[in-house]
């Protein structure tokens, strides 16, 4: 079985790699430098996020809430407690730029996600910690 989850785990790092050049190829090829950066790290990191959430089980267990106990539950908890309210202060923010200085949303939407995303997963590694002990 261990086989098969390495096989399993190599085919979708692949399969992530080639999907980031295809974006990477068809945002050149059409012009958009920004697009095809920002669609290339987007699959990228994918697969990386992937491949390391199965490399470490307790991490895994921790975005799925399988077989966790309760010092895992509260980690996931407060991971996404924090993100939620990450999430709440750049909509403030957006708010605040659009109403004053009529900022549009463009491209910082994408990377506002992102941020969501990168928090959930950076606070999830901190409180992780205390429940692996």
């Amino acid at each position: 079985m261990a086989s098969r989850a390495r096989l399993q785990d190599r085919l979708f790092s692949l399969l992530t790699t080639v999907a980031a050049l295809v974006v990477l190829v068809v945002g050149l090829s059409r012009g958009n430098v920004r697009f095809a950066v920002l669609g290339m790290l987007f699959f990228l990191g994918y697969g990386v996020l992937h491949s390391v959430s199965r490399r470490l089980m307790p991490a895994a267990r921790l975005l799925d809430g399988s077989e966790a106990d309760q010092a895992e539950r509260m980690a996931q908890f407060r991971a996404t407690r924090l993100t939620g309210q990450v999430a709440l202060g750049v909509a403030a923010v957006a708010l605040v730029a659009e109403l004053s200085v009529q900022w549009p949303p463009a491209l910082w939407v994408a990377g506002t996600a992102m941020l969501v995303v990168a928090v959930f997963v950076g606070a999830l590694w901190f409180y992780g910690r205390g429940a692996r002990r």
